[in-house]
């Protein structure tokens, strides 16, 4: 049976002409704009669907269109051209305070809301405990809105929107503002609310939340829609945006250098074991087309190739890439996660403080080992690939610089979501053997008892 479409949106083009005065805006709208008047296209001919019950990310850069695309979604705005079908009542927080009258109290502003959604003032008085007890604010709730703090604000907006129980509800990076405790509440509320059926749409920057949250993303750029589907895949095409032209000048910066670049010997020397290996070229890889990976293992301690694991046993990762480009010191990386893309554990050479060539050129083979000690609870889990590289001389620098730093020169040139799939077993069946820890990660902790 075909899943029930919550939102259609076909085509969907929004324009805003360009004026260089306002005596020109106003002759516009007297008269109509010129054909030949300057414009913006904030987003050009986007069409998807989202299934009822659905929990969409929307994802891209600062002006790539996001919240353009929430406000025609929402009635806001109106579509320069094509259309925007949405079945059933829309809640939408979409800006801090928004349809707030600062003059009025907490309450009278959340009446005021629910009665904009359409909430009659008899459905409101039985859903107010409800609202006053998620907000969680006390007191303030018959203050005027004008006193309270953005967390306050957030709190009131977002307590009023999910507890309406909407057909579709839009959020817009507001549960940012909120404390973590907040925040858990309200993705508690928002999993409640998509098992009742109600369509989610959420606006982030914390790609920590698209992965763990979102069945589908959708991955604008410049008002394009790049991509819409995995969340894994989203995400990292999201990151490879920001680096297409992180490297401009590498040719200028590694041409002068001479061919005899000093090499350590474990990276030449490395011990290269005769394994069963994955090839990495049948599954897709994003990045710049610098690097590509051609194949991989996932071994035991023996060598030999393996999908299945015991608690604490030790996970080899063999990779080998191929570099197309010349390019400056090469960093490769992995990273552990659910089948709910829950990021369990993560780690690239340079944190691991391998030795790396300066310059890698184009024709040569990058080869990377990592061991991991399986201290993770028992279940399935996900394994992805990447391959980065840093300008030399921040590289050189990093334990004097910042993570926003790195991270924002950082070159990803290839990743792979997904590579490959791998299962934990307990050690044992019986008592403490099958269940060491609590949780997801084993760590040292300890414990002392006594009786007194």
């Amino acid at each position: 049976m075909p899943s029930e479409i919550a939102i259609d949106v076909r085509a969907l083009c929004k324009r805003y002409n360009i004026f260089k005065s306002p005596g020109q805006r106003i002759r516009a709208l007297l008269f109509g704009a010129r054909q030949d008047q300057p414009y913006f296209e904030a987003l050009k001919s986007l069409s998807f669907q989202v299934e009822r019950g659905a929990f969409l990310g929307i994802i891209g850069q600062n002006g790539s269109g996001k919240s353009t695309l929430l406000q025609l979604i929402s009635g806001i705005l109106a579509p320069t051209s094509g259309s925007v079908e949405v079945k059933g009542r829309i809640a939408a927080l979409l800006e801090l305070g928004a349809g707030f009258n600062p003059e009025f109290t907490g309450r009278e502003n959340a009446r005021l809301n629910a009665q904009i959604l359409g909430v009659s003032g008899r459905d409101f008085d039985r859903l107010l405990p409800e609202i006053e007890a998620f907000a969680d604010i006390g007191e303030f709730i018959d203050r005027p809105v004008k006193s309270y703090s953005s967390g306050m604000f957030v709190r009131l907006a977002f307590a009023v929107q999910a507890c309406i129980d909407p057909d579709v509800l839009i959020v817009d990076e507001a549960l940012a503002v909120g404390d973590i405790f907040f925040r858990l509440k309200c993705y508690e509320r928002l999993e409640r609310l998509r098992a009742k059926g109600c369509t989610v749409i959420l606006v982030t920057h914390s790609m920590d939340d698209v992965m763990h949250y979102c069945d589908r993303v959708l991955l604008l750029h410049r008002g394009e829609a790049v991509y819409f589907g995995n969340a894994a895949e989203a995400v990292n095409r999201y990151y490879a945006l920001g680096h297409v032209s992180v490297q401009p000048t590498i040719e200028e910066r590694i041409g002068g250098l001479a061919d005899t670049t000093v090499r350590n010997p474990d990276i030449d020397d490395f011990d290269w074991p005769d394994v069963s290996w994955l090839d990495a070229l049948e599954r897709q890889q994003t990045g710049d087309g610098r690097v590509r990976c051609l194949r991989f293992a996932l071994v035991g301690p023996d060598n030999g190739a393996r999908q299945v694991y015991q608690q604490f046993d030790k996970l080899r990762v063999l990779v080998e890439f191929e570099v197309l480009a010349n390019l400056e010191t090469p960093v490769a990386g992995f990273v552990i996660r659910t089948d709910r893309g829950v990021v369990i554990h993560g780690r690239n050479s340079g944190q691991c403080e391998t030795v790396v060539p300066g310059i890698v050129r184009a024709g040569e083979k990058v080869r990377v080992m990592f061991e991991v000690p399986l201290a993770f609870g028992t279940g399935e889990y996900l394994l992805d690939l990447g391959f980065a590289t840093w300008p030399s001389a921040l590289f050189q620098q990093r334990d004097k610089t910042s993570m926003a730093e790195l991270e924002s020169a950082a070159g990803r040139h290839c990743v792979i979501s997904g590579a490959a799939s791998f299962s934990i077993v307990p050690r044992g069946h019986l008592g403490f053997d099958a269940q060491p820890f609590y949780g997801v990660a084993s760590v040292d902790s300890t414990a002392k008892l006594s009786v007194v």
